[in-house]
């Protein structure tokens, strides 16, 4: 439960015209949307995003703008967007540097698990999880870590959970590509183009199979 995966990562910090959000099916309101427990920003100059900490915290966490405080929203009911997207699934972080940028996150509070390797050979890369809240952070980075690599980070894609995906194929133009199967098994994904416009990595993807055993 939300509770139970604290900090909740509650704001995220979006470039991209609200007219290019639009045009992929969200309906921006004085410049942000609601998303489950994330208002997502757009137009911003840089990728970041808040937590609600409840008190003063870094303004850059290894290097990713992290405001200080942002409170869950009241009334995350009423949060669906005309596309189906009812909430984050995952928000993606690239490191060069994945295990000295998880020792940051961890003392910032947040709790990793599940690390793996995924790939072979040279392309071979790390990935661990953080649960906050209702949602994933996804950390990626080489699998084998340069020497003196930073752990500097950046955000690099999110993805939003649809309830189907009717919507967002009616959208046309391009602009949606799949759905496909996605690599957890019994979900499909969908990725957005307008990367350039948008500033960020967008994939949409069917909710979690609940049946016994997922």
């Amino acid at each position: 439960m939300a509770g139970a995966n604290r900090p909740l990562l509650t704001k995220l910090l979006l470039p991209g015209k609200c007219a290019d959000w639009e045009l992929i099916g969200f309906a921006p309101s004085e410049g942000s949307f609601q998303v489950g427990q994330v208002s997502c920003v757009v137009g911003a100059a840089e990728l970041g995003w808040a937590f609600d900490t409840g008190g003063d915290g870094p303004d850059r966490l290894c290097g990713i703008l992290t405001e200080q405080f942002a409170a869950l929203p009241a009334d995350r009911g009423s949060s669906q967007q005309p596309n189906g997207v009812f909430k984050v699934d995952h928000v993606v972080v690239v490191s060069e540097s994945p295990s000295q940028t998880k020792a940051v996150f961890e003392s910032f509070g947040l709790v990793g698990k599940g690390a793996r390797s995924v790939g072979s050979g040279d392309s071979q890369r790390s990935q661990c999880f953080f649960w906050s809240g209702e949602l994933l952070i996804e950390l990626v980075g080489p699998a084998v870590e340069q020497q003196g690599a930073s752990p500097r980070a950046r955000i690099w894609g999110v993805t939003f959970v649809v309830d189907e995906f009717v919507a967002l194929l009616a959208l046309g133009g391009g602009l949606i590509s799949g759905p496909r199967d996605a690599v957890q098994a019994g979900r499909q994904i969908a990725t957005a183009g307008l990367q350039q416009e948008l500033g960020v990595e967008l994939a949409f993807i069917s909710p979690h199979n609940k049946s016994p055993g997922a």
